[in-house]
């Protein structure tokens, strides 16, 4: 009988692991609201808190969006980083006018967004995003995460404003919901099928289940 308890306690340890190897591999798409409740707007002038330091307290990832609201006459406008640095909007990457956009991340790297009202960039309308990919549950034993892991995430980088980054050559750029005058569309949704390691996986437990219930009835 005692052995029977045994491998009862080891099979319920292996159903544990077992479950745990086949769980979702990266979390739901975030959806974030720019600037919270002051929206896209040129910031007050009194303000502490510009876009980037905004960008700065979330952790984009791929896959996340961000939503833009603003008001009718203004528009946000994606750009490479030497438009940013400059609040040029004479040749956006892509232009949004629709008043509630939804951008969603294609890829990780740096976005940079500027507003499309002359004078609003220069007084503060602007932000840089930086976006990672998104984490996975490793079938490698787990190790301790390095100094400055966040969530089990690698910390992306901080940019600032005046920091010079180089923006990719020939990037893919994300998508919006609508109101834009060059959009991607949005890419499909993960599959959440199981695969064919987590069919066996699944397989394995239910076999190994059903034996430690034989063992328990004939003890």
């Amino acid at each position: 009988m005692a052995s029977v308890i045994v491998l009862a306690a080891a099979a319920a340890c292996c159903c544990i692991l077992l479950a745990a190897s086949v769980s979702p591999a990266s979390a739901a798409p975030v959806v974030y609201s720019v600037g919270d409740e002051r929206g896209w707007a040129v910031p007050a002038g009194n303000g502490t808190e510009t876009y980037n330091h905004w960008a700065k307290k979330n952790r984009f990832q791929v896959g996340d969006v961000l939503d833009f609201k603003y008001a009718a006459k203004d528009s946000v406008l994606l750009v490479n980083h030497d438009d940013y640095k400059m609040c040029s909007t004479v040749t956006p990457l892509t232009r949004f006018a629709d008043g509630d956009t939804k951008f969603k991340f294609d890829r990780t790297g740096f976005f940079f967004f500027v507003s499309g009202v002359p004078g609003h960039c220069e007084a503060g309308q602007r932000m840089i995003a930086s976006v990672v990919g998104h984490s996975t549950l490793a079938a490698a034993p787990a190790k301790p995460p390095a100094v400055g892991v966040v969530g089990g995430h690698a910390p992306g980088p901080s940019p600032s404003p005046n920091q010079a980054v180089s923006a990719p050559e020939s990037p893919s750029y994300g998508s919006s919901s609508g109101g834009s005058t060059s959009t991607t569309g949005f890419g499909p949704s993960p599959s959440t099928e199981p695969s064919g390691a987590s069919r066996r996986a699944l397989s394995t437990v239910t076999g190994l289940v059903a034996s430690v219930v034989a063992m328990i009835a004939l003890a």
